[in-house]
């Protein structure tokens, strides 16, 4: 039977048909560097800025020519984090009607980031390194910053596992969310140490020690992550929207930002300065009104699940939530003989080189993990498929399926991995919901038994369905009868008819 590792998701794609670095691996590689970690974790509760801060930005932002008029920045109890900073409404808002709307001219791009003084020594690194970057350099020049007012505002502390200590770390052991933050860790730790080797030590009238510092660094690559208006995996489409991301996520809000006057392209890092901004709306209908003095949401990222608002934010939504766990990146192993055939045919299906799937609890997993099981399972008198004649509709045949011994070997894959996965874990489904329960324990740790209830709950989930196809292997219509049936070639009990010694001699 073939087999896979569960892997959590990673900053990253696994390269065509290469091993990948097991999860074992990365949870060593966690271990390794959080005492280094304890010299930026911070306590959650601690929050030095004020509504001076925030008077400062809206003044600047009114300055710049944007209307922020209908909002204003508050403390609100109900933060996703705990009490902290959001914008209310100022007035009442109907619904559809545009709660912020800010130009490109106030925002960080990785535009504004090359044309920085920071700019020519990172023309080729990703552009979230440049945008970190720059991030750096006006925070470090302070009032001389155009920015300024933006930057004093930004959180000093942040919520997400990059930044606990080894104690809070702790509580997330044997949960994917540890291998992901493990993998981010050694990622922007590896990558702050390359820069000060090649660049800054080199340039220190630009990156002045003090500014560009590791800790420094992964609090710039937390922002981005947290605040960033585009998912920071797409490479340089990514901004900071002064204002816009003030807004604080909710579950169960429809309210989006949306762009004006040009696309992505045109937008976020298409050169030049470009026009366009970011709008926000609010719901259209009755639902969207916003009476003055209630708190405007947006929603982060519908499909989102629980672990991957924990892995950027550092918290769960209470009253939404999406319980889940990311299957791979996923590649095919280099030791299948049948490995290239098998990555055309995933070409074929609109699939990465290593594609990943996302396991929603309660939800029945994606099809097209079904048929990746398959292929990934596909070999011997089945390989036929993966023939050149077949290789432009092979993705559609294996979508049902192909044979008895493919269908149980896929299926087993899945339930023995989720298995496995089940196994890693270090507490039970009641012992986390005790402390997800316990107000009288911390929040990050509160967060860290959530996250592991709702990854246990996708697994054992995921385990069931693939559970059920099992049991009705027998009943099921498989490649070659279909493939009579579609001949005429099956009698009305499902019994061949094709003879072929007549075919011969015809």
């Amino acid at each position: 039977m073939s087999t896979f590792a569960l892997a959590s998701a990673h900053a990253g794609v696994a390269p065509r048909c290469k091993k990948r670095v097991s999860a074992t691996d990365r949870r060593a590689s966690i271990g390794r560097s959080r005492a280094r970690a304890n010299a930026v974790a911070v306590d959650a509760a601690v929050d030095s800025r004020t509504q001076a801060d925030f008077d400062a930005l809206w003044a600047w932002l009114k300055a710049e020519g944007v209307d922020v008029g209908k909002v204003t920045p508050a403390l609100v109890d109900d933060a996703p984090g705990g009490r902290g900073w959001g914008l209310v409404a100022a007035e009442d808002i109907g619904g559809g009607d545009a709660v912020l709307s800010i130009p490109k001219s106030v925002w960080m791009t990785v535009d504004t980031a090359l044309e920085s003084p920071v700019g020519p020594h990172v023309t080729d690194e990703a552009g979230w390194i440049a945008l970190a970057l720059q991030l750096l350099h006006e925070r470090a020049v302070g009032p001389k910053s155009k920015w300024a007012a933006y930057v004093a505002a930004l959180p000093t502390t942040l919520e997400a596992p990059l930044f606990w200590t080894a104690e809070e770390v702790g509580a997330l052991a044997g949960t994917q969310l540890l291998d992901t933050a493990a993998g981010y860790d050694s990622y922007v730790r590896s990558t702050w140490t390359r820069l000060k080797d090649s660049v800054f030590d080199a340039n220190p009238n630009v990156f002045p020690p003090d500014a560009f510092d590791e800790p420094s660094f992964l609090w710039a690559f937390g922002i981005l992550r947290s605040r960033c208006q585009d998912p920071i995996d797409q490479g340089a489409t990514i901004a900071l929207v002064p204002g816009l991301d003030m807004v604080n996520h909710s579950g169960l809000s429809s309210q989006t930002w949306t762009l004006n006057n040009g696309g992505i392209a045109s937008v976020f890092g298409g050169g030049g300065s470009g026009g366009g901004s970011v709008l926000l709306r609010t719901e259209k209908g009755a639902k969207g009104l916003l009476t003055a003095g209630a708190e405007v949401y947006m929603n982060y990222g519908p499909r989102k699940i629980d672990n991957q608002l924990a892995l950027d934010h550092g918290f769960t939504d209470a009253f939404a939530s999406r319980p889940g766990y990311v299957l791979g990146p996923i590649a095919i192993p280099e030791s299948d003989l049948n490995c290239f055939d098998k990555m055309d045919v995933l070409e074929v299906g609109g699939l990465k080189e290593a594609p990943s799937f996302v396991l929603r609890a309660f939800e029945d997993p994606e099809p097209e993990l079904r048929i990746f099981m398959r292929l990934l399972n596909l070999k011997g008198e089945d390989a036929f498929l993966l023939e050149a004649i077949f290789r432009a509709e092979a993705w559609g045949l294996i979508s049902e399926p192909v044979s008895r011994l493919n269908e149980e070997e896929a299926c087993g894959t899945m339930i023995n991995g989720c298995e496995e996965a089940l196994r890693g874990y270090t507490t039970r489904v009641e012992d986390d919901r005790k402390v997800a329960e316990d107000t009288s324990i911390g929040r990050r740790a509160r967060l860290a038994a959530r996250v592991s209830m709702g990854e246990k709950q996708a697994l054992t989930d995921a385990m069931g369905y693939f559970s059920q196809i099992e049991a009705r292997l027998d009943s099921m219509e498989y490649y070659q009868e279909r493939r009579l049936r579609s001949l005429n070639l099956l009698d009305k009990d499902g019994n061949s008819t094709y003879d072929p010694f007549e075919d011969t001699m015809a």
